[in-house]
């Protein structure tokens, strides 16, 4: 999915998972469990959807694997706000789960 594991903002192709369970079915793992809100967004791209500039700009935001990087992607607002885009494409790429896996 990434192309170096330091890159963390707005990851492109993440998608959204299991439901937090300890039911893990591997000795190794304690727990599968979400690590932040989908859709929120991570940080802004250097220029906003609204065309100005982010004040907040962080490099990592601009990576190669951060939605908004490429062209024709839109651009990702301030950390915290609402990123449509993001949560639409995490939701789109999630594991579907049934009743019997949520168990």
């Amino acid at each position: 999915m990434r192309q170096d594991c330091a890159n963390w903002c707005n990851i492109r192709g993440a998608g959204a998972g299991r439901v937090p369970t300890t039911a893990t079915n591997n000795s190794l793992i304690d727990a599968f469990m979400w690590l932040k809100t989908p859709g929120e967004s991570d940080g802004c791209t250097q220029v906003l959807p609204s065309g100005g500039q982010c004040a907040r700009f962080d490099s990592f935001c601009g990576s190669e694997d951060s939605i908004g990087s490429r062209s024709g992607e839109p651009r990702a607002p301030v950390a915290g706000l609402w990123f449509d885009f993001q949560v639409c494409s995490t939701l789109a790429l999630g594991v579907p789960t049934t009743s019997a896996s949520m168990r």
